[in-house]
Protein backbone atom coordinates (compact mmCIF):
# COMPACT_ATOMS: atom_id res chain seq x y z
CA UNK A 1 0.00 0.00 0.00
CA UNK A 2 1.54 3.27 -1.08
CA UNK A 3 0.90 6.79 0.18
CA UNK A 4 0.76 9.93 -2.10
CA UNK A 5 1.47 13.49 -0.96
CA UNK A 6 -0.19 16.30 -2.92
CA UNK A 7 1.29 19.86 -2.66
CA UNK A 8 -0.67 22.93 -3.67
CA UNK A 9 0.40 24.89 -6.82
CA UNK A 10 2.69 27.85 -5.91
CA UNK A 11 2.89 31.12 -7.91
CA UNK A 12 6.01 31.72 -10.01
CA UNK A 13 8.49 33.98 -8.27
CA UNK A 14 11.30 35.65 -10.31
CA UNK A 15 14.76 34.96 -8.98
CA UNK A 16 17.64 37.42 -9.46
CA UNK A 17 21.31 36.91 -8.70
CA UNK A 18 22.83 39.83 -6.88
CA UNK A 19 21.10 42.92 -5.64
CA UNK A 20 17.59 43.54 -6.75
CA UNK A 21 17.18 46.22 -9.47
CA UNK A 22 15.35 49.33 -8.38
CA UNK A 23 12.85 50.46 -11.01
CA UNK A 24 11.19 53.86 -11.24
CA UNK A 25 7.72 54.04 -9.81
CA UNK A 26 5.15 52.67 -12.22
CA UNK A 27 7.75 50.95 -14.46
CA UNK A 28 7.72 47.25 -14.93
CA UNK A 29 10.89 45.21 -15.45
CA UNK A 30 10.12 44.73 -19.13
CA UNK A 31 10.09 48.47 -19.89
CA UNK A 32 13.78 49.17 -18.97
CA UNK A 33 15.37 47.29 -21.95
CA UNK A 34 13.00 49.00 -24.35
CA UNK A 35 13.94 52.46 -22.98
CA UNK A 36 17.68 51.73 -23.33
CA UNK A 37 17.15 50.52 -26.89
CA UNK A 38 15.26 53.74 -27.76
CA UNK A 39 18.10 55.99 -26.43
CA UNK A 40 20.70 53.97 -28.32
CA UNK A 41 18.75 54.36 -31.53
CA UNK A 42 18.51 58.13 -31.02
CA UNK A 43 22.25 58.45 -30.37
CA UNK A 44 23.03 56.48 -33.53
CA UNK A 45 20.76 58.80 -35.51
CA UNK A 46 22.44 61.91 -34.07
CA UNK A 47 25.93 60.61 -34.84
CA UNK A 48 24.85 59.60 -38.33
CA UNK A 49 23.42 63.07 -39.03
CA UNK A 50 26.03 65.42 -37.48
CA UNK A 51 29.26 63.41 -37.64
CA UNK A 52 29.94 64.22 -41.37
CA UNK A 53 29.31 67.92 -40.69
CA UNK A 54 31.73 67.89 -37.76
CA UNK A 55 34.37 66.10 -39.85
CA UNK A 56 34.03 68.63 -42.71
CA UNK A 57 34.35 71.57 -40.29
CA UNK A 58 37.43 70.04 -38.71
CA UNK A 59 38.97 69.42 -42.16
CA UNK A 60 38.29 73.04 -43.22
CA UNK A 61 39.95 74.42 -40.08
CA UNK A 62 42.96 72.16 -40.60
CA UNK A 63 43.30 73.24 -44.25
CA UNK A 64 43.18 76.96 -43.29
CA UNK A 65 45.83 76.41 -40.60
CA UNK A 66 48.16 74.60 -43.01
CA UNK A 67 47.69 77.34 -45.63
CA UNK A 68 48.72 79.99 -43.08
CA UNK A 69 51.86 78.06 -42.12
CA UNK A 70 52.92 77.00 -45.62
CA UNK A 71 55.23 79.45 -47.50
CA UNK A 72 53.87 80.73 -50.79
CA UNK A 73 55.47 79.93 -54.12
CA UNK A 74 58.27 82.32 -55.23
CA UNK A 75 56.13 83.61 -58.09
CA UNK A 76 53.23 84.39 -55.78
CA UNK A 77 55.19 86.58 -53.39
CA UNK A 78 54.79 90.34 -53.92
CA UNK A 79 57.96 91.91 -55.29
CA UNK A 80 60.05 93.61 -52.67
CA UNK A 81 60.27 97.36 -53.00
CA UNK A 82 63.61 98.47 -54.41
CA UNK A 83 65.19 101.04 -52.15
CA UNK A 84 67.42 103.81 -53.46
CA UNK A 85 70.23 103.25 -50.97
CA UNK A 86 73.98 103.31 -51.73
CA UNK A 87 75.82 100.02 -51.50
CA UNK A 88 79.16 101.75 -50.98
CA UNK A 89 80.59 105.20 -50.28
CA UNK A 90 84.12 106.42 -50.94
CA UNK A 91 86.06 109.59 -50.13
CA UNK A 92 88.33 111.51 -52.50
CA UNK A 93 87.91 109.26 -55.51
CA UNK A 94 89.39 109.33 -59.00
CA UNK A 95 87.83 107.17 -61.72
CA UNK A 96 89.51 106.75 -65.11
CA UNK A 97 88.40 105.13 -68.36
CA UNK A 98 90.72 104.12 -71.19
CA UNK A 99 90.04 103.21 -74.82
CA UNK A 100 91.20 99.90 -76.37
CA UNK A 101 94.49 101.55 -77.38
CA UNK A 102 95.17 102.42 -73.73
CA UNK A 103 94.60 106.18 -74.08
CA UNK A 104 92.84 108.01 -71.26
CA UNK A 105 89.46 109.21 -72.53
CA UNK A 106 87.59 110.11 -69.32
CA UNK A 107 88.44 110.96 -65.74
CA UNK A 108 86.08 111.76 -62.87
CA UNK A 109 87.24 113.18 -59.54
CA UNK A 110 85.14 113.92 -56.46
CA UNK A 111 85.27 114.55 -52.75
CA UNK A 112 82.72 111.82 -52.06
CA UNK A 113 81.20 109.13 -54.28
CA UNK A 114 78.05 107.10 -53.57
CA UNK A 115 77.03 104.20 -55.79
CA UNK A 116 73.35 103.17 -56.10
CA UNK A 117 72.85 99.58 -57.32
CA UNK A 118 69.17 100.02 -58.25
CA UNK A 119 70.01 102.53 -61.02
CA UNK A 120 73.74 101.78 -61.43
CA UNK A 121 74.49 105.46 -60.95
CA UNK A 122 77.05 107.38 -58.92
CA UNK A 123 76.54 110.61 -57.05
CA UNK A 124 79.73 112.66 -56.87
CA UNK A 125 80.16 115.70 -54.64
CA UNK A 126 82.42 118.56 -55.80
CA UNK A 127 82.93 116.85 -59.13
CA UNK A 128 85.51 117.45 -61.84
CA UNK A 129 85.13 115.65 -65.17
CA UNK A 130 87.67 115.56 -68.00
CA UNK A 131 87.07 113.85 -71.34
CA UNK A 132 88.98 113.67 -74.63
CA UNK A 133 87.19 113.03 -77.93
CA UNK A 134 88.51 111.07 -80.91
CA UNK A 135 89.35 114.35 -82.65
CA UNK A 136 91.40 115.53 -79.69
CA UNK A 137 88.83 118.01 -78.34
CA UNK A 138 89.08 118.26 -74.56
CA UNK A 139 86.08 118.90 -72.34
CA UNK A 140 86.29 119.83 -68.68
CA UNK A 141 83.25 120.10 -66.40
CA UNK A 142 82.83 121.08 -62.76
CA UNK A 143 79.81 121.28 -60.42
CA UNK A 144 78.85 121.00 -56.79
CA UNK A 145 77.33 117.61 -57.50
CA UNK A 146 76.99 115.22 -60.41
CA UNK A 147 75.04 112.05 -61.15
CA UNK A 148 77.03 109.81 -63.47
CA UNK A 149 75.79 106.74 -65.33
CA UNK A 150 77.53 103.47 -64.55
CA UNK A 151 79.10 103.33 -68.01
CA UNK A 152 80.19 107.01 -67.88
CA UNK A 153 78.03 107.75 -70.92
CA UNK A 154 76.36 110.79 -69.33
CA UNK A 155 76.83 113.21 -66.44
CA UNK A 156 74.09 115.34 -64.91
CA UNK A 157 75.74 118.40 -63.35
CA UNK A 158 73.88 120.22 -60.57
CA UNK A 159 74.70 123.54 -58.89
CA UNK A 160 77.17 126.00 -60.36
CA UNK A 161 77.82 123.75 -63.36
CA UNK A 162 80.49 124.83 -65.82
CA UNK A 163 81.64 123.12 -69.02
CA UNK A 164 84.64 124.24 -71.07
CA UNK A 165 85.17 122.63 -74.48
CA UNK A 166 88.52 123.26 -76.19
CA UNK A 167 89.30 122.18 -79.75
CA UNK A 168 92.72 121.23 -81.09
CA UNK A 169 92.84 124.63 -82.77
CA UNK A 170 92.35 126.37 -79.42
CA UNK A 171 88.74 127.32 -80.12
CA UNK A 172 86.94 127.49 -76.74
CA UNK A 173 83.24 127.31 -75.89
CA UNK A 174 82.30 127.93 -72.24
CA UNK A 175 78.87 127.03 -70.82
CA UNK A 176 77.55 127.88 -67.35
CA UNK A 177 74.24 127.00 -65.68
CA UNK A 178 72.60 125.44 -62.65
CA UNK A 179 71.81 122.22 -64.51
CA UNK A 180 73.80 120.81 -67.42
CA UNK A 181 73.60 117.37 -68.99
CA UNK A 182 76.82 116.09 -70.55
CA UNK A 183 76.28 113.23 -73.03
CA UNK A 184 79.81 111.87 -73.35
CA UNK A 185 78.97 109.20 -75.94
CA UNK A 186 77.08 111.61 -78.20
CA UNK A 187 79.50 114.45 -77.38
CA UNK A 188 76.71 116.88 -76.61
CA UNK A 189 75.91 119.28 -73.76
CA UNK A 190 72.29 120.15 -73.04
CA UNK A 191 70.54 122.56 -70.68
CA UNK A 192 66.81 122.89 -69.96
CA UNK A 193 67.27 125.82 -67.55
CA UNK A 194 68.76 129.31 -67.98
CA UNK A 195 72.28 129.06 -69.33
CA UNK A 196 75.14 131.38 -70.31
CA UNK A 197 77.29 130.62 -73.35
CA UNK A 198 80.59 132.34 -74.04
CA UNK A 199 82.61 131.98 -77.19
CA UNK A 200 85.45 134.31 -78.01
CA UNK A 201 84.21 137.79 -77.20
CA UNK A 202 80.52 136.85 -77.44
CA UNK A 203 78.17 136.09 -74.57
CA UNK A 204 74.58 134.87 -74.84
CA UNK A 205 72.00 134.04 -72.17
CA UNK A 206 69.09 131.73 -73.03
CA UNK A 207 66.37 129.58 -71.42
CA UNK A 208 67.93 126.41 -72.81
CA UNK A 209 70.72 125.16 -75.04
CA UNK A 210 72.08 122.27 -77.08
CA UNK A 211 75.78 122.19 -77.91
CA UNK A 212 77.25 119.70 -80.40
CA UNK A 213 80.99 119.30 -79.83
CA UNK A 214 81.51 117.52 -83.14
CA UNK A 215 80.16 120.38 -85.25
CA UNK A 216 80.83 123.10 -82.62
CA UNK A 217 77.27 124.33 -83.17
CA UNK A 218 75.33 125.97 -80.35
CA UNK A 219 71.52 125.97 -80.47
CA UNK A 220 69.83 128.33 -78.00
CA UNK A 221 66.19 127.99 -76.90
CA UNK A 222 63.60 130.35 -75.45
CA UNK A 223 64.39 133.97 -74.69
CA UNK A 224 67.89 134.87 -75.86
CA UNK A 225 69.76 138.06 -75.15
CA UNK A 226 73.38 139.14 -74.93
CA UNK A 227 76.20 140.29 -77.13
CA UNK A 228 77.12 138.41 -80.29
CA UNK A 229 80.26 138.89 -82.34
CA UNK A 230 79.82 137.02 -85.66
CA UNK A 231 83.52 136.89 -86.35
CA UNK A 232 84.12 134.90 -83.19
CA UNK A 233 81.01 132.68 -83.02
CA UNK A 234 80.87 130.49 -86.09
CA UNK A 235 77.26 129.36 -85.62
CA UNK A 236 74.53 130.47 -83.27
CA UNK A 237 70.81 129.79 -83.34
Amino acid sequence: MSAELHLPDLPEVPVAIGGAAVLPPGETPGQAPRRQEAWGHRLRQLFGTYLPLLMMSLLACLTWWLARLSPGAPGERPPAAIRHDPDYTAQRVMLQRFNPEGRLVAQVEGEQVRHYPDSDEMEVDTVRVSTTGPDGRRTQATARQAVAAGDNSRYSLEGGARVVSTGVDGHVVEIEGEHLLVLATERRVRADRPVTVRQGGSQLIADGMDFDETTQQVTLHGHVHGMLLPTDMKAAK
